[in-house]
C-alpha cells in the first residue's frame, strides 16, 4: 500500500515538470477609445442652458449600434466637496443633450462629467472625462418678487437685458411657498458663523419666510432656524441688516432687524464666538411689547435702526436691548417721540443717512417728516430737519413709492400713474400714466454710480404683471427706457442683486 502511495506522488511530481506544448485559439476583443469629439476638456454652461456632445468613437473591432451601452454621469468636483460623492447619470444616449438645471446642477458648481462606452458582449470599456463649471448668469440683475396662484417665485432681468421666470421653483422644485411679502438682499457680506460669511438673501411670505443661499438661490434655512427662538406667530415683513459704520468706513452689517408680526427683533453681529440669530421680541422704553411697527427701517451710525410705533404714533431707536426713546434734545422741527401720526412710507433722501417719512394724520392728510441718524462729533445732537403738509395728491393712499438718493424727490404711485414729489418746493407733478388697466403695485429706484439711475416699476392689470423700466436724469426727470416686460406674476417687491 506505502509503495502503491509513492508511485502515484511521484507520477503527479513528475508530470508537473512537462512543458505546455498545447495550441490555444486567442480571439482579438473590441477595444474602445473615447475622444472629446469637438467639445473641449474644459465646459462652462450657463444654468438653466442645453449641453450638447457627440464624442468621437474609436473601435478595433466596430460592433453593432445595439452592442453597446452608454452612460454619462456628473459629481461634484468643487473644492469644497467631500472625496464620497453621489454620482448621478444624467443620460444613456449616444451623444449628450440635457438642459443643465435642478435637480442636478447647482449654480456656480464645479463637476466632473464622465462618459463610458461598454462592449455588452465583453464588458469592457472606454471611458472620457470633462470638466464642466456651471455658470451663474443669476449673480446680478433685477429681481422680482411675485404672486402666481397663492405662491411665491421671483424672476430677474439680467444685464442683457433678458427676462427670466419662476427662478425660484425653477432652483427649490416642490419647495412651494404662500403668498409673497418681501424680498431682502442685503448690502455687505454677514458673518453670523451659521453658514459661511457673504451677503444674505430673505424671502418673506404671508406665514413665514426663509433664507436663500446668495449664490445658487437654493433654499438653506426656514424663519424660524434663524432665531435663538422661533416666533410662535410668524407674519415676517422685514429682515434687514443695518451699518452703524462712521463716515469714510467702508460700510459692513453691525445689527440685524427683523419685523414680525409688528414687534421688532434684533441680532447682533461682530468680533464674539458662537452663533448669531436674532433674540425675541424686543420691549418698548415702558417695558411692554405693546407695540406695531410699520414695515420700514432706517438708520445710521448714531442710531443705528429706527422704526415708527402706529400704536405710541412715536420714533424708536432700535439696540439689542430694547426700543428706546430719543433725547429730548433731538427734536425742534418735531417730536421724534410723538409724531401723532401713522408712518405711510419711508426712504433715503439724497443725503446721505438722511430720511424722508411720509406720514398721515388722524384726517387722512398727508405731511412730510424728514430727519438724520447721524450726528457728527461737535455737532447739534438735533436730527429733525423739517416737516411739512404735503402738496402731494393721494400721498397718503399711494400703493407704492421709492426715495430718489441722487434728487430731493420721491416717486409715488396712485392708481396707474406715477408722481413725482418734490420735497424742496412741495409740489408735486405727474410723470408717467400707464394704460387704465394696469395699477402700480411695486417701485424702487437705483442709483448707477457713473451712469443713468433707474426707477423700475411694476404693474398688475388683475391677470398679469408687467415691468417699466425708466431712466432718471440728474435734475429727476423720468423717460422709459425700451419696452416692458410681460410674463410676470403680481408683483409685490423689487430688489437688485449684485456678485
Amino acid at each position: 500500500m506505502r509503495i502503491q502511495i509513492l508511485t502515484l506522488l511521484s507520477a503527479v511530481s513528475l508530470a508537473g515538470c512537462y512543458k505546455d506544448n498545447g495550441n490555444y485559439d486567442y480571439k482579438p476583443v473590441n477595444k474602445i477609445v473615447i475622444e472629446g469629439g469637438s467639445a473641449p476638456e474644459a465646459l462652462s454652461v450657463v444654468f438653466n442652458d442645453s449641453l450638447k456632445i457627440s464624442p468621437d468613437i474609436e473601435q478595433s473591432m466596430p460592433a453593432a449600434e445595439a452592442d453597446l451601452m452608454y452612460e454619462w454621469t456628473v459629481y461634484d468636483n468643487s473644492p469644497s466637496s467631500s472625496y464620497v460623492v453621489p454620482t448621478d447619470t444624467v443620460s444613456r444616449e449616444r451623444n449628450l443633450a440635457i438642459k443643465v438645471g435642478s435637480p442636478v446642477f447647482i449654480l456656480g458648481q464645479n463637476y466632473r462629467l464622465g462618459y463610458k462606452v461598454t462592449d455588452k458582449r465583453t464588458g469592457l470599456s472606454g471611458v472620457h472625462y470633462y470638466n464642466l463649471t456651471i455658470g451663474n448668469k443669476y449673480a446680478r440683475g433685477w429681481m422680482f418678487l411675485e404672486q402666481i396662484g397663492n405662491n411665491s417665485d421671483f424672476s430677474m432681468i439680467l444685464p442683457d437685458g433678458s427676462a427670466e421666470h419662476q427662478i425660484y421653483s425653477t432652483i427649490n422644485a416642490g419647495l412651494t411657498i404662500g403668498k409673497p411679502v418681501k424680498l431682502e438682499l442685503s448690502a455687505w457680506s454677514i458673518t453670523d458663523d451659521i453658514s459661511a460669511s457673504s451677503r444674505r438673501m430673505y424671502l418673506l411670505y404671508e406665514n413665514g419666510g426663509m433664507e436663500l443661499n446668495y449664490q445658487t438661490l437654493q433654499h438653506k434655512f426656514d424663519f424660524g432656524y434663524l432665531f435663538f427662538l422661533a416666533p410662535e406667530v410668524q407674519k415676517p415683513v422685514v429682515q434687514t441688516w443695518m451699518s452703524n459704520t462712521p463716515p469714510g468706513w467702508t460700510p459692513s452689517a453691525s445689527m440685524g432687524i427683523a419685523i414680525n408680526d409688528g414687534k421688532v427683533h434684533a441680532n447682533l453681529v461682530g468680533g464674539f464666538p458662537g452663533s448669531k440669530k436674532w433674540g425675541g421680541v424686543l420691549l418698548t422704553p415702558e417695558g411692554t411689547p405693546n407695540y406695531t411697527v410699520s414695515p420700514y427701517v432706517v438708520g445710521g451710525s448714531t442710531y443705528t435702526a429706527i422704526v415708527h410705533d402706529n400704536v405710541g404714533k412715536r420714533f424708536l431707536s432700535v439696540a439689542t436691548s430694547g426700543l428706546q426713546r430719543f433725547p429730548t434734545q433731538v427734536s425742534t422741527e418735531f417730536d421724534m417721540n410723538n409724531t401723532g401720526m401713522d408712518l405711510v412710507f419711508m426712504d433715503s433722501a439724497n443725503v446721505t443717512r438722511y430720511y424722508n417719512a411720509v406720514m398721515k394724520d388722524a384726517a387722512g392728510v398727508p405731511w412730510l417728516l424728514q430727519f438724520k441718524a447721524i450726528v457728527n462729533t461737535g455737532e447739534s445732537p438735533v436730527i429733525t430737519l423739517a416737516k411739512q403738509q404735503m402738496n402731494a395728491p393721494g400721498a397718503a393712499q399711494l400703493t407704492a413709492a421709492a426715495g430718489s438718493t441722487i434728487t430731493p424727490h420721491i416717486f409715488y404711485a396712485t392708481g396707474n400713474k406715477i408722481m413725482r414729489y418734490e420735497t424742496t418746493s412741495n409740489t408735486a407733478a405727474e410723470e408717467h400714466v400707464f394704460p387704465a388697466t394696469e395699477q402700480v403695485t411695486s417701485m424702487k429706484f437705483r442709483r448707477e454710480p457713473g451712469g443713468v439711475s433707474k426707477l423700475v416699476a411694476a404693474t398688475w392689470n388683475g391677470t398679469a404683471g408687467r415691468v417699466y423700466i425708466f431712466d432718471v436724469s440728474n435734475i429727476g426727470d423720468i423717460s422709459l427706457s425700451g419696452n416692458a416686460y410681460g410674463g410676470f406674476g403680481r408683483i409685490v417687491d423689487i430688489g437688485y442683486k449684485v456678485p
